[in-house]
């Protein structure tokens, strides 16, 4: 794909009243799957840039603007246009950066989750609804009586005229000056400000990442600031944030298994709570825990990958550590994403040409399969040599090759589900009766649902029918669901590739490097890989993988 990367651009902003300079999102680092350019987008010419980028003919966007109404920056008005054009894309929408802090802990208070700081008893913190990265926060922010209360929220006032002035005019208020002089009349009750109980305790963060309509959580962050403010009662300013010595650590789960299962567990309630599954991307959770465990949400962001550069100070590595496929993953999944909402004309082409296939196939595959086909060699390879105790998913499953070789010469398979888009394909596959559970849908959308984890997963066709950005999706999602060992197959005939290719066969893609190249998540290893020819001019290639150290069924 030909992707356009949105940025916010800083010009004619005076430095340090935005991002820090070494902040820059470089997802073209991660991979070589597609091409990228760069376009930085000026607040007051906002709609011509987005005009003259869409007029590169782009297959796909991401969009990392982000000024809210507050900013001098490009943000909710630029979102709000580009949205209009409706073009495929990941990243910040309109509809987050309008919202606040306020709004979020207002959302939470009425629907009772995530647990987030109370109002009444102090210390009493206060910051800005609307800003970030602990921009305006300082020594001052924690008040411990009503006079260091006023005393700050009318100090924060007077830094924040120019961010009201500014929302007032985005807004289209008749006169901004008066809304002004309105909030700081509501003082402490003014709605672009949070006024919050004090938590004492350290802060941590959890990236949600949306893999279809399923959140998926990943190691939780600990802030380990180089510096800390005179006292005992902590908290992170923009400064300590920004410091070069400052930093996160991943928090091991070996060491912190309760806190580590906690802090996941409440930011998938944030991620809901704040409707970041209206995004293709998901959420970061910020949270301070205090000395007696509990957790509290303190801030949801929207971009919960920066894709900065390997060995920044600000890299993701929790995406590193813990994301199956890592940083390449992160964004083909984001892609898949999107068409997974909203399929494009080619996408839904395919997929009825594909179906339309195998549903004419159907008795004619039973027939090849029962007569030995490269499918049937590999199934009864992998059934021979490998134990598949449990639950056993199978994607593509066809007429049920798998299904026959399992039940026929391998150990206790509990239960077998098999998933494939053919109606004809399942009804062959449902008179065999080896499958517990047979369900009708294309193995993108059915990944993207799915929760509950199995022992095994196979697919030994249709991985070759999939665009790159889903293979990845449907790569992640079975090293998240697979308790055991993965099985994939790919098949390798020279026609598929040629000019004598069938309009069926000319859709398949050689994804043997792609597969190759996907970056294992830790625990797991390519235990087994083959070539097996089948055929004259046909081969097929195995990939086995396994979680190290696990039994398998367990």
């Amino acid at each position: 794909m030909k992707i356009c990367i949105i940025h916010s651009s800083d010009e004619g902003i005076e430095a340090g009243e935005e991002d820090p300079e070494d902040v820059w999102p470089e997802p073209g680092l991660y991979t070589n799957h597609h091409t990228f350019e760069n376009r930085l987008i000026v607040k007051d010419r906002a709609h011509a840039q987005i005009d003259d980028a869409v007029a590169g003919g782009f297959d796909f966007y991401i969009n990392f603007m982000w000024g809210t109404h507050d900013d001098a920056i490009a943000g909710v008005e630029a979102i709000r246009y580009f949205e209009s054009l409706n073009l495929p894309f990941a990243g910040n929408t309109s509809f987050e950066r309008s919202r606040s802090k306020f709004d979020f802990f207002a959302d939470a208070t009425r629907v009772g989750s995530p647990p987030i700081p109370g109002t009444d008893k102090f210390p009493l913190f206060v910051k800005p609804a609307f800003d970030f990265a602990s921009k305006l926060i300082d020594g001052n922010s924690l008040c411990r009586d009503e006079a260091e209360l006023e005393a700050t929220v009318q100090s924060l006032g007077v830094r924040l005229r120019g961010a009201r002035l500014r929302r007032a005019t985005a807004l289209g208020l008749s006169d901004p000056d008066a809304y002004v002089k309105q909030c700081e009349a509501a003082g402490r009750s003014s709605d672009d400000l949070v006024v919050q109980e004090f938590i004492d305790g350290e802060e941590y963060s959890v990236v949600v990442l949306k893999m279809g309509e399923v959140p998926v959580p990943l190691t939780p962050l600990w802030s380990r600031p180089k510096k800390k403010l005179p006292g005992n009662e902590q908290f992170l300013t923009y400064e300590l944030k920004y410091d070069a010595g400052s930093l996160y650590e991943l928090l091991s789960e070996e060491e912190h298994p309760d806190l580590y299962a906690y802090l996941q567990r409440v930011a998938v309630e944030a991620f809901w709570t704040s409707q970041s599954h209206l995004s293709n991307m998901g959420c970061e959770v910020d949270f301070r825990v205090d000395k007696n465990g509990k957790a509290y949400v303190i801030e949801v962001d929207p971009l919960p990958v920066w894709f900065f550069p390997p060995g920044s100070r600000f890299e993701d590595l929790d995406v590193k550590h813990d994301l199956p496929g890592q940083h390449r993953a992160a964004l083909n999944v984001f892609i898949t994403n999107y068409f997974l909402q909203n399929p494009d004309d080619k996408r839904r082409a395919k997929h009825a040409r594909i179906t339309e296939f195998y549903d004419t196939l159907g008795p004619q595959y039973e027939q090849a399969t029962s007569e030995g086909s490269g499918a049937v060699q590999c199934a009864a390879h992998i059934a021979a040599s490998f134990p598949h105790d449990g639950m056993v998913l199978d994607l593509a499953c066809r007429t049920g090759v798998v299904g026959r070789a399992l039940t026929s010469d391998a150990g206790p398979v509990q239960q077998l589900i098999g998933v494939d888009s053919s109606t004809r394909m399942l009804d062959i596959c449902r008179e065999n009766g080896r499958y517990a559970e047979l369900v009708h849908q294309p193995i993108v959308p059915y990944l993207g649902r799915r929760e509950e984890q199995v022992d095994h997963i196979f697919c030994l066709s249709g991985l070759q029918f999939l665009f790159v950005e889903e293979l990845d999706f449907v790569l992640v999602r079975c090293f998240q669901l697979a308790k055991y060992s993965i099985t994939l197959m790919l098949d390798d005939n020279p026609v598929i590739h040629s000019e004598a290719a069938t309009p069926v066969q000319a859709l398949a893609v050689k994804h043997e490097d792609n597969i190759e190249s996907f970056a294992l998540p830790r625990g797991w290893c390519l235990a087994h890989r083959q070539t097996m020819t089948t055929g004259p001019e046909t081969k097929i290639t195995i990939f086995r993988f396994e979680r190290q150290g696990k039994a398998p069924g367990v």
